[in-house]
């Protein structure tokens, strides 16, 4: 398909009135001709420079598995195999749900040479996505007109959990340098494990000094312990009505499971069990706690499966459920969301429970609602309520605080960050 360029409308235009003014004044009638004439030469000169379709090639490289509410790298390589200079645009024909802030790339090819091009694909939600095409518009030398091509490159994919905030955090593990992506430093100190020793620094209690290094360094040296290790870190997640609010691309649920995945990393680096449950009416999914190489391959599967739906939460039987399989004291990460008092009786009520055996951390969304301008009735009513129900969790919050269940307080832009770091304090 040929398709015509601002610039040659343009220069038509221009012809179409040279031709109206020759016919009043005979004397433009020879540079008229001689107009036309070479736009029609440089017309068909533009056509025939345009590479055709069997002598451009394109492949897409991404990765196998993508991120949720991430911003993915898709490459597309550019083969030019003819004589002729390609200046072409190239907008990837990614899934329709899917998010792109700049999916059309230009780009120019000499003749028999390669380029390539990315750009940015953000998926909003979990599961098996393709692929179907490339479509391309190439230019001619003068940019008169362009042809426009569909290059059939079937590639596929599945939407996992933010794998590249999990990579991010692995890798700066390694070089300790965490506390750069919003996570709190390692803590040395703790009552239970021997950890290695170290020169004494100004701070350190007199009565971690190894007297007996010392006497051979003849320099105080100090013992460093390490923090209590193989205990139970349990992740709960509620995938009932109230996680199914969105912020921006995702749910909250879709944001507790992301957090969940670099809380097992945290947990593994410590040595510690991790297990997850998902529940809403019934239990979804579970993985009793364990520390071992396969921790990602066993917990990975059941979070990409893991979909909020539009059910009643049953507390008691989440309560029941694990009441039956923890017999050890554990660390409970539980994600679901306080509304008011008649509606959160039975997650306060799970929750106190479970404080008196275990740690529990309440993970918990600050609402971002706009503040109501009250030219109207019903804004001034929007308001109050809205302040009511903030007060009203307000109050939940301290009474759950006085029986032992900590809140932690995140956003959709922080709530990783906060879920490890009060997980590395405890």
């Amino acid at each position: 398909m040929i398709i015509p360029q601002k610039r040659l409308l343009i220069l038509l235009s221009i012809a179409a009135f040279s031709s109206l003014c020759s016919i009043v004044l005979p004397i433009f009638m020879f540079p008229t001709l001689l107009f036309d004439a070479a736009l029609v030469f440089a017309l068909v000169y533009d056509i025939l420079s345009i590479p055709r379709k069997n002598e451009i090639q394109i492949e897409r490289s991404h990765e196998k598995y993508l991120s949720i509410g991430a911003e993915n790298k898709i490459q597309l390589s550019i083969r030019n195999l003819s004589r002729k200079r390609a200046t072409l645009e190239l907008r990837d024909g990614y899934p329709d749900t899917f998010f792109s802030n700049f999916d059309t790339m230009r780009c120019v090819l000499l003749p028999f040479s390669e380029s390539k091009t990315e750009y940015l694909l953000i998926p909003p939600k979990k599961g098996a996505c393709q692929f179907d095409w490339v479509e391309v518009r190439l230019f001619g030398s003068f940019m008169f007109v362009a042809r426009q091509y569909r290059f059939a490159t079937v590639t596929s994919a599945v939407v996992f959990p933010n794998i590249i905030e999990l990579k991010k955090y692995l890798r700066m593990t390694t070089v300790h340098r965490i506390e750069q992506l919003g996570y709190r430093k390692r803590e040395l100190g703790g009552e239970n494990e021997f950890d290695f020793l170290r020169d004494y620094l100004p701070g350190d209690d007199y009565k971690r000094i190894h007297w007996k290094a010392t006497a051979k360094r003849r320099f105080p040296v100090t013992i460093i312990y390490d923090r209590e290790y193989n205990r139970n870190v349990i992740a709960i997640l509620d995938s009932g009505r109230m996680m199914n609010t969105r912020y921006g691309f995702l749910t909250k649920f879709d944001y507790a499971v992301n957090a969940v995945l670099v809380l097992a990393a945290a947990a593994r680096n410590r040595k510690d069990r991790f297990g997850i449950a998902v529940f809403s009416d019934t239990v979804k999914e579970f993985v009793a706690p364990g520390r071992h190489t396969s921790l990602f391959a066993s917990i990975l599967p059941p979070l990409a499966r893991a979909e909020a739906e539009y059910r009643h939460t049953d507390y008691r039987h989440m309560y029941s459920f694990l009441q039956n399989r923890l017999r050890k004291n554990s660390i409970l990460f539980v994600f679901s969301e306080l509304y008011n008092r008649s509606i959160s009786a039975q997650l306060c009520t799970m929750l106190s429970s479970m404080a008196r055996y275990h740690t529990v951390r309440f993970v918990s969304f600050e609402e971002k609602e706009d503040e109501s301008e009250g030219k109207s009735r019903e804004e001034i009513v929007r308001w109050i309520l809205q302040k009511e129900l903030a007060a009203e969790k307000e109050l939940m919050i301290r009474n759950l605080a006085l029986k032992g269940v900590h809140t932690v307080r995140v956003t959709s832009d922080n709530i990783t960050q906060k879920v490890v770091n009060a997980y590395l304090s405890s």
